[in-house]
């Protein structure tokens, strides 16, 4: 099925909101957006819901996609948290279960939060034979390297290398920086510009150790930030400013980061930095910044053009939440799982609401009913055949709380 649309819908786009409003979808675009009724072949309605650009994630190591959270900070910086969790009984138990499967959870922990698209931190030749088995987008184009400091992880090619390739080919150069406090660490910024890795395609995830000089120079290069707050609160008892960065307008993004120290999800994040926020500074992000932080923000940081906004010809990545309450952009924000109400990537849907089943079989989508957070849902693939094979592989039924799914050994 080519065309199909959804009305009824309270639309993000993010920049304004349209009450009442059509969309329609063509193949993996939306051909147009309108006040009022869909003429499209197939049309679902959707009331007292809002419909917004599909979540991105800007930050996660699906591999390492596992619970409970290791840790006994705070940390000096990244290193002697990493030995811990390698120390640690729940990553031998993790190490049990196949990579294969592994991604499929952190793809599928993505996806009930309303995610569509997740920037997945890691060396290609890692992800990259697990990526067309996904049911969410995992970032293809991209250089990396794993950190700044002398003590990281041998990832890419070198700073200079790598964002010359990132140039060249119109993609984001994605690093952790300023993750700590030791003398080095606190130092990254200053280094990575000394290595012409600083610009408007670097994605500096973490920052905790970034000064307002430092988030001066990131604006004035046009870099972005991605804000892993749970994560570096678990960690180190700190994170970024993003106070400041935000009052210089810096491109601010939201990542859960591993749920090995990070935020449950996507949905559960965006509710910590929110509380955190008012906690430490005395005042509110708007709901609308917030948005825009995992929808038009991400897609400008990840430089995907056609992303992260309802607009005629963007990309069909779409997620649908109840309208719990009268502020549009509040009901994503402080949404819950159970509230996710439909998730469509590329035009496909993926995950919602038994209500919209009649869009599942018309686009011929395997799926299966599933219970999570006490409510059914509809989801692609076979997430339970999943949680069996990977409870078989540690010897017990595991549960885990960023997707709290019914199923049978």
């Amino acid at each position: 099925m080519k065309k199909w649309g959804i009305s009824g819908a309270e639309i993000i786009t993010p920049d304004e909101t349209i009450k009442n409003a059509s969309l329609s979808i063509s193949g993996d675009k939306i051909e147009k957006v309108f006040p009022g009724e869909s003429k499209a072949p197939l049309v679902i309605e959707v009331h007292d819901a809002v419909l917004t650009p599909g979540l991105i994630n800007a930050h996660d190591h699906l591999l390492g996609t596992y619970y409970p959270k290791v840790g006994n900070g705070p940390y000096e910086n990244w290193l002697p948290w990493d030995n811990d969790l390698k120390s640690a009984p729940v990553y031998q138990e993790r190490q049990q279960i196949e990579n294969r499967d592994l991604y499929l959870l952190g793809a599928y922990r993505n996806l009930v939060s309303g995610v569509t698209t997740v920037s997945d931190h890691i060396p290609h030749f890692v992800n990259e034979p697990f990526l067309d088995i996904l049911p969410v987008q995992a970032i293809r184009n991209y250089a990396l390297v794993h950190s700044i400091a002398s003590f990281a992880l041998n990832w890419g090619e070198g700073v200079e290398e790598e964002y010359r390739k990132a140039v060249k080919n119109d993609m984001p150069f994605i690093t952790h920086i300023a993750e700590g406090f030791d003398s080095e660490t606190v130092n990254d910024l200053k280094t990575l510009d000394r290595k012409k890795g600083l610009g408007e395609h670097s994605v500096l995830v973490h920052g905790i150790a970034f000064s307002e000089a430092d988030i001066d120079l990131i604006k004035k290069k046009n870099a972005s930030v991605v804000w892993c707050g749970d994560s570096n609160m678990f960690m180190f008892n700190k994170t970024a400013n993003v106070k400041y960065m935000i009052e210089k307008g810096v491109n601010l993004c939201i990542g859960t980061d591993s749920p090995m120290s990070g935020g449950l999800n996507l949905l559960y994040e965006m509710k910590f930095d929110k509380s955190y926020f008012k906690r430490t500074y005395g005042s509110e992000i708007p709901d609308d910044l917030m948005v825009k932080m995992v929808t038009s923000n991400s897609a400008k940081a990840f430089r995907m053009h056609k992303h992260g906004r309802i607009r005629q010809g963007f990309t069909a990545d779409l997620t649908i939440v109840k309208k719990r309450e009268a502020n549009p952009y509040g009901a994503v924000v402080n949404a819950e799982l159970r509230d996710v109400k439909l998730v469509v990537i590329a035009g496909r849907v993926m995950y919602g609401d038994p209500e919209f089943e009649e869009i599942f079989v018309a686009q011929k989508t395997q799926y299966q009913r599933i219970v999570i957070d006490g409510v059914v849902k509809l989801i692609t693939g076979d997430l339970k055949g999943l949680l069996r094979r990977i409870s078989k592989a540690v010897g017990f039924k595991k549960e885990f709380p960023f997707m709290p799914v019914e199923y049978d050994m």
